[in-house]
Parts: C-alpha cells; sequence; structure tokens
C-alpha cells in the first residue's frame, strides 16, 4: 500500500482513479482514500459478504463519498479505465492449501485464498482483463506469493511486452509486490 500511496502521490497530483481489486474488508481501498484525497477509488470483489463488510468499514472511516463498491468478477465491474489498479488476489497454490496454519485457514474463506494450481490463476486472468480497463502510463500492483516474482514477470511480459516490472520484497527478502508500468 505505501508503494502505491507514493506513486499515486508522484504521478497524480490533481486526481487520480484507483481500482482495488479483490477488496476484501476493504482495508486497502480505505487506507488509500485516507492518505489520498485526490483520489476516486473503485473496490471491487466477488463476494457480497466481503462487499458488506466493506461498506460497513467505509462509513467507519468515513471515506465512503470516495469507495465506490462495485460486485463482479475482478475488473469487470469497472465502470471506466483507471490510472493505478491495485490487487491483492488469492495466490495460494493448490499444493500450499494444506500447509497454511490454522489462524489462516480457519479464519479466511478459501475464496480469498486458493489460487488455483500454481497459485496464479487469479492473477493470469487480471492481467488478461487490464489491457482495456488501463489509461496509458499507468500502473498496476499486484501482491502474490513469496516465490512467484518471475512467473508473474512473465505473464506480465506476455500481457504488457513493453511494461517496465519490478519484483518489491518484504522484511525478510522474500516476493511481495510486482509493480508494473505500463507503457501503451
Amino acid at each position: 500500500m505505501e508503494t502505491a500511496i507514493e506513486l499515486a502521490n508522484a504521478a497524480f497530483l490533481q486526481s487520480c482513479l484507483i481500482a482495488d481489486i479483490g477488496t476484501g474488508c476493504g482495508a486497502i481501498a480505505i487506507a488509500l482514500a485516507l492518505h489520498l484525497p485526490q483520489a476516486r477509488i473503485y473496490a471491487t470483489d466477488i463476494s457480497a459478504t466481503a462487499l458488506e463488510v466493506a461498506e460497513s468499514n467505509c462509513r467507519k472511516h468515513k471515506v465512503r463519498n470516495r469507495v465506490r463498491l462495485l460486485q463482479g468478477d475482478l475488473l469487470e465491474p469497472l465502470p471506466e479505465p483507471v490510472q493505478l489498479i491495485v490487487a491483492n488476489l488469492p495466490y495460494i497454490s493448490e499444493s500450499e492449501m494444506p500447509k497454511l496454519p490454522l489462524e489462516i485457514s480457519m479464519f479466511e474463506p478459501q475464496l480469498a485464498l486458493a489460487g488455483g494450481k500454481d497459485g496464479l490463476t487469479q492473477i493470469r486472468r487480471l492481467l488478461s482483463q487490464a489491457g482495456s480497463k488501463l489509461l496509458s502510463g499507468v500502473a498496476v500492483l499486484l501482491e502474490i506469493g513469496y516465490d512467484q516474482g518471475p512467473a508473474v514477470k512473465d505473464l506480465v511480459h506476455k500481457c504488457f511486452p513493453t511494461a517496465k516490472v519490478s519484483v518489491l520484497t518484504d522484511l525478510s527478502g522474500l516476493d511481495r509486490v510486482v509493480t508494473i508500468s505500463a507503457h501503451q
């Protein structure tokens, strides 16, 4: 999220249109709204239950007027192209699902965790949809699994051959976020 705030403040001083894909409880959309007063944010999720929680949280933090909640699959519900896409999609592979700690597997919905055989099913789908939902010269930030950086970079280059792609690591040195600067 810090990367998204820095990017939006540097590139979009007057206004910024952001999409938070797979918003869940709305934490990222709310934080962006609180830190980026120039931003309007679309927050999408396939789960109606998640969006009910996000609605409550947006009201609690008084950002409901700048965060528009949309139910649907990935980028499909967006009514217009955006300048910045942030996404924390399911990225746990089938082989990793049984190994998750109980505090995660018992309390997080399977829908929010399971990323398919290689953990990249939803990321692959988002990248294939992104071309028509991005304005020129924009960015995408994707949270990824600890070892998925090289595979996601390959996927990005298939969809956006001229994009600049970086993998950011967490404090442990593990892959955590892929940033994509798309030059369309």
